[in-house]
């Protein structure tokens, strides 16, 4: 059984960075199964669900990965983590789009009520978009169970899209209407 690792790196953007953790993966037998790599403000952060092999040595893989990502100056983690099951998803079963003004306490509010219903998030992303008219955008991929019915959970979601003055959209991940 191959060893998973999680391997976790954010700094100051700088060209190669992708090129030089990649390639310290690819000499070390390391496959990358998964990533999220995104800059944000002048950081570069990488989060990557690598597949290595058996009989690999964790502090071996730190040691090689350190020399790299010292020269990029990146702070870093590397930890081991259990391989997940191949019946379970890992993408979100439908995505829930919230525009408005920015303020504070939007991503926590819509956050818990998810978590309140045991809604599972499986990715988040947030952006401020526009140069005069500025608009915070956060988009949600979440797991709904089956136990929540969809018509009382979007109606909820538009009782707190007035709470927070925001608009809050809901539909499923492999619709159209995206």
């Amino acid at each position: 059984m191959k060893k998973m690792l999680s391997l976790s790196a954010i700094g100051k953007d700088r060209t190669g960075i992708v090129s030089s953790i990649s390639e310290i993966l690819f000499k070390l037998g390391c496959n990358i199964e998964d990533s999220t790599m995104t800059l944000l403000s002048g950081q570069f952060a990488v989060i990557l669900l690598l597949d290595c092999p058996k009989n690999s040595d964790i502090s071996k893989i730190k040691r090689s990965l350190n020399s790299s990502l010292k020269k990029l100056d990146l702070s870093y983690s590397v930890n081991e983590v259990d391989k997940p099951k191949k019946d379970k998803k890992n993408y979100g079963d439908y995505i829930i789009a919230v525009y408005g003004a920015d303020r504070v306490g939007i991503v926590y509010t819509v956050s818990k009520y998810l978590a309140d219903k045991k809604i599972n998030i499986t990715d988040v992303q947030t952006k401020i978009s526009g140069k005069k008219d500025k608009v915070y955008i956060m988009l949600i991929e979440v797991n709904i169970p089956k136990s929540v019915k969809i018509e009382d959970f979007k109606k909820n979601l538009k009782d707190l899209a007035k709470e927070l003055k925001v608009e809050i959209f809901v539909n499923q991940a492999d619709s159209q209407e995206i």
